[in-house]
């Protein structure tokens, strides 16, 4: 049987269009994780608490690569339920939930490649996900929009660090939000509450980029549909992302829902 890809499913559109990508792949889902699995495409069902029949499933289907993909929680796990290779694995990942989720991707990046498999990001194995440099949707940016990009784009590096979140939002030079935990969604609920007088006569400006020195195989900031629909509800001018580090879901909607609302999107 040939080398196969095996797609660790979570939960958003990312796995259905890697999928549409390969339709050879393993989609595989997680007890506890609501996802839509794609008509026709090979499906394994499994257990975080289960890591051990895992590794065990994704060998008997020739798997020898594997690409996480779509967000998840983390789980609730109970330890009377775990096989032996997950007992053995748990305090080291337990370890690793106690800081942020860079720390803790890395962990599992690990424990994959040291069962064999290759991790790959979804820019890797679906390149049509990611938007080349000074692509533009809808209209040019502003002199003052551009100056904003840069001020949110300092403030999410000089973050890094504390591995916080992807995602600010500035205005007139003036922070107006930063994403957390709660995603870029809540990020821009939160910003949409802003009074006018702060915003210094300006609308203002998303900036979407990974983390310094952020792991992009496991983590890479995505935008899709309702990231426009938001940046609109929000009242912002448009939103600036990483050239080739965002991925794009839907970019034909992505696009047309930019020139609805007269903004503009432009990696750079």
């Amino acid at each position: 049987m040939e080398p196969r890809l095996a797609i660790l499913a979570g939960h958003g559109q990312l796995p259905r269009e890697i999928a549409a990508a390969d339709d050879t792949a393993l989609f595989v889902t997680f007890d506890g994780v609501d996802v839509d699995v794609p008509e026709g495409q090979l499906h394994l069902r499994a257990s975080f608490e289960k890591l051990g029949a895992l590794f065990k499933d994704l060998r008997a289907h020739s798997v020898n690569e594997v690409v996480f993909a779509g967000s998840m929680t983390r789980p609730h796990l109970n330890p009377l339920r775990f096989d032996m290779k997950t007992a053995r694995l748990m305090p080291r990942v337990m370890k690793a939930m106690a800081g942020g989720d860079d720390g803790l991707l890395r962990v599992i990046i690990e424990i994959f490649e040291a069962e064999g498999f290759i991790v790959s990001g979804a820019h890797e194995v679906a390149p049509a996900l990611k938007v080349h440099a000074h692509t533009l949707f809808g209209r040019q940016p502003t002199k003052q929009e551009r100056d904003d990009a840069v001020r949110a784009a300092d403030i999410l590096i000089a973050l890094s660090p504390m591995d916080v979140g992807q995602g600010c939002v500035v205005a007139g030079g003036q922070c107006l939000g930063i994403e957390t935990i709660q995603g870029t969604d809540a990020l821009l609920r939160y910003v949409a509450t802003t009074p006018e007088h702060l915003k210094r006569g300006e609308k203002g400006v998303l900036v979407k980029a990974a983390k310094e020195g952020q792991d992009l195989r496991v983590d890479m900031p995505t935008i899709g549909p309702e990231t426009i629909r938001g940046v609109a509800g929000a009242g912002l001018a448009g939103l600036f992302i990483a050239a080739g580090g965002v991925i794009v879901l839907e970019q034909e909607e992505v696009e047309r829902l930019v020139r609805e609302h007269d903004l503009f999107l432009l990696a750079r």
